[in-house]
């Protein structure tokens, strides 16, 4: 899921199954500062029942501000893309 601003894609956790209302970063596939395309994976994320990756929603600059090995709510936001 994502919210638009004017120059930024706000990057949150996604609800990965019907009863999920939390994940854990298992990792970040894309770095800090790096360009991704719509669609690139940037991280992955588990939940009590499944292990998925989530894409972009946009082209950019990527910018991470969640943490590996943390959990967060559905909804969080946990990094954001830069447009260029």
């Amino acid at each position: 899921m994502s919210a638009r601003q004017p120059d930024r894609v706000v990057l949150r956790i996604p609800q990965a199954a019907v009863t999920a209302t939390e994940g854990i970063i298992v990792e970040w596939v894309a770095a800090e500062g790096q360009s991704v395309a719509e669609g690139q994976v940037l991280y992955r994320l588990e939940t009590e029942k499944v292990e998925i990756d989530v894409e972009s929603p946009a082209a950019g600059v990527f910018h991470p501000t969640g943490a590996v090995g943390e959990t967060y709510p559905v909804g969080e936001e946990v990094g954001f893309i830069e447009a260029v």
